[in-house]
């Protein structure tokens, strides 16, 4: 047990060396100091261990091996050595001197207190500085974030001004837009109200004007016929003649027998007697032995047949009483003989009787007028009459001179207002000579035209210089107009009237440099030669007649987007103006396509189908009129219609020919009609009938919806409907 005991305690720690108990040692110590050695003299530890570093060293007899230079060093050695103030070599690694020094402990003198005075209160007071520095940094970090957050408010609240000021912007910008839309289709409303308030003011004063002028010819006829009545009145008054001697008398008087009147056989001779009455104070007259019997006289108020005077007044009491042709071809004479331009001035033939034509300076045309009515045996004077103006008319023309045009217009106007007046007979005389006068400002507007100058880099206005304001074409397209209405009910009569339309005139007319109201005229003239089997002029064979239809449906399609030019010095057309005048191509085309007179006759339809970019032009058009609507335009009503009226003449011509259409080669005829047409009819298709769609009917949506199914495949449609799934027809 004692072995043991001894072998227990005697644990070989002598045996150590004595570097390596020291090691041990400072390894201890390092493990229970290190941390807190290491957090409090942080600030000040490089300095130091500069310091130690230069100054420790180990004692010279302690070595770093396990023997000294004389023998092995004992553990009883170390503790036993005394240690001077002698400078000692260290013995430690240089990592173990900061060690060491932090510790507390000292080389030299053995255990002595951690650290100096001078160095503890420098460490403090570094410290306290260090804190305070933190704490001011840590300050300074709260006030720069507390700044931060308030700048970073305060740029929000602008933010949220700014949006809000933006959106009151937008919005007043669009009330102000929406004002103004307002305001200038009132002010159109209003334009056009007092537009038609004038032509019917104008055309109120007009008829006012014709009704006054046949007043005055009604209160010159019947003052004229109250005059024969009072003078038939006086001769029923006639003064005593000369009695008919009632027996043979051998002494003639002078008289014939059947001139006398026979006494009436009632009456005696004694009673039949007279003599003349005695004056008081006077000689009685002895009777004659001559002649011895007195002078019968009839007796007051007898009125003698062979004595009636013969005169206009029984001719006009019988025409009154009997009205025949006679009589009213009399009174148109005096109607057209007296007629006037205004009121209370000089007659047509007193203003004609100071012209003359220049071929024949010397004589008046009046006397032309009556020399050619003596001439003419038609037995209507009315006739006679229309037929002289005519010629005269078309001499004018000839010649150049164009003074008395207006008055011959005037003349013709007045005539076909006339009840009895034979129309079918006075237009073969007219249709040439009103074609010829409009024409005369036609054919050099023609020549300004975008048709007719293409190649021409700048498009000019038609000058006042090749203009003959005289000659006034839309009084003569009136004319031409009131003509056909006329003869509609007259099926012989309106094919003569067409068989005189030269096409050429028609396709001239049919031009943006023209104005928009003659073109107009025309298209209402050309509504009226709508037939079954043809429209436009009649043409001698079926070739010609083909390719003149052609060629109004060329130049209607055209005008739907071709731009009005109107003359120099004339203000522009209004877009207002140019859609009315459009919307009546359209209304034209319609008729054209869907034959009002023979509902099932396809003849006008299939001629739409067969050109070769009618229907592109229509698919461009309708696209440019909704490309407008967004606009917000004044004349939007107008563009809407077009908008519709367009897709029920696209959608009726594909229903009735659409195998027949090749519509992709079509649609290459016409630049950029490839994608205005599917652009158009996307937007038709998905309509959804807001502020600016507002007017397109649910039937032009549905049928841009079934046109463009057929042209796109299942997986473009249902890409499409969800592009817009607002659509009204969902």
């Amino acid at each position: 047990m004692e072995d043991n005991d001894d072998d227990y305690f005697s644990d070989d720690f002598d045996a150590l060396p004595p570097g390596t108990l020291y090691e041990l040692e400072q390894h201890a110590f390092q493990a229970t100091q290190a941390s807190a050695t290491q957090h409090d003299a942080q600030p000040v530890q490089n300095e130091r261990t500069v310091q130690n570093q230069a100054t420790l060293k180990p004692p010279p007899r302690l070595h770093t091996g396990l023997t000294n230079e004389y023998d092995t060093l004992e553990v009883g050695e170390l503790e036993a050595e005394v240690h001077d103030n002698a400078v000692m070599t260290s013995a430690l690694p240089p990592g173990h001197h900061v060690m060491a020094e932090d510790s507390g402990w000292t080389i030299n003198g053995g255990m002595e207190d951690p650290m100096d005075v001078d160095d503890e209160s420098g460490q403090l007071h570094a410290y306290s500085e260090f804190h305070a520095r933190l704490e001011q940094l840590a300050q300074e970090k709260e006030q720069m974030q507390r700044e931060l957050a308030a700048a970073k408010a305060q740029a929000e609240t602008k933010a949220g001004e700014i949006a809000i000021i933006r959106s009151k912007q937008t919005r007043m910008t669009q009330d102000y837009d929406r004002q103004l839309a307002t305001l200038r289709k009132a002010m159109a409303d209003e334009t056009a109200k007092h537009k038609e308030q004038v032509e019917a003011a104008m055309s109120e004063g007009k008829m006012l004007a014709t009704e006054n002028i046949f007043l005055q010819q009604d209160l010159v006829e019947e003052t004229y016929q109250l005059r024969n009545y009072k003078a038939k009145q006086k001769t029923d008054k006639a003064p005593p003649v000369t009695p008919r001697k009632s027996r043979a008398l051998p002494f003639r008087d002078g008289f014939d027998d059947e001139e006398i009147a026979v006494q009436s056989p009632s009456k005696s001779a004694t009673r039949s007697r007279r003599v003349t009455p005695t004056v008081p104070g006077k000689r009685k007259r002895q009777a004659s032995h001559d002649n011895p019997t007195p002078l019968q006289l009839s007796p007051v108020g007898e009125l003698v047949m062979g004595d009636a005077p013969d005169g206009p007044e029984i001719i006009a009491d019988e025409d009154r009483r009997s009205p025949g042709a006679a009589s009213r071809d009399q009174r148109l004479m005096k109607r057209l003989l007296n007629h006037r331009m205004i009121p209370d001035q000089e007659t047509d033939l007193e203003a004609m009787a100071k012209l003359s034509f220049p071929s024949a300076p010397r004589r008046p045309i009046s006397s032309f007028i009556m020399d050619e009515i003596a001439h003419l045996e038609t037995g209507c004077f009315v006739l006679d009459y229309t037929q002289t103006v005519g010629s005269l008319w078309q001499r004018a023309l000839t010649e150049r001179f164009y003074e008395p045009v207006p008055r011959f217009a005037a003349i013709v106007r007045y005539v076909l207002t006339l009840d009895d007046a034979p129309l079918p007979e006075i237009m073969t005389s007219l249709l040439g000579v009103l074609q010829d006068s409009v024409e005369v400002n036609a054919v050099p507007r023609f020549r300004y035209s975008p048709a007719a100058r293409e190649k021409a880099r700048v498009l000019r206005q038609t000058p006042q210089s090749d203009l003959q304001p005289r000659v006034d074409s839309t009084e003569a397209l009136r004319l031409l107009y009131y003509i056909a209405c006329e003869t509609l009910h007259l099926k012989s009569a309106l094919e003569s009237f067409w068989r005189q339309i030269r096409h050429t005139f028609i396709l001239v007319m049919l031009h943006g440099s023209q104005p928009l109201k003659d073109i107009v005229l025309i298209l209402n003239l050309l509504s009226t030669s709508i037939r079954p089997d043809s429209f436009g002029p009649i043409m001698p064979s079926d070739e010609n007649q083909a390719d003149v239809q052609k060629w109004i449906i060329d130049r209607l399609t055209f005008m739907l987007s071709e731009s009005a030019q109107p003359d120099e010095g004339i203000e522009p057309y209004t877009p207002y103006d140019i859609c009315a005048m459009r919307l009546e191509v359209l209304l034209l085309l319609e008729a054209l396509a869907f034959n009002p007179v023979a509902p099932s006759r396809e003849h006008g339809s299939a001629i739409i189908a067969a050109h070769s970019n009618a229907l592109a032009r229509l698919f461009r058009s309708m696209h440019d009129e909704i490309d407008a609507l967004y606009s917000s335009p004044p004349e939007q009503d107008l563009r809407v219609s077009l908008v519709n009226g367009l897709m029920r003449l696209i959608f009726g011509v594909m229903r009735r020919h659409g195998p027949s259409i090749n519509m992709q080669e079509k649609l290459a005829c016409v630049p950029g009609s490839k994608q205005k047409h599917l652009v158009v009819l996307t937007r038709l298709a998905f309509c959804d009938g807001s502020v600016l769609e507002a007017g397109i009917d649910d039937e032009t949506v549905d049928m841009a919806h079934e046109l463009l199914e057929e042209w796109t495949n299942p997986q473009e449609a249902e890409a499409l409907a969800e592009a817009f799934p607002s659509s009204r027809r969902e």
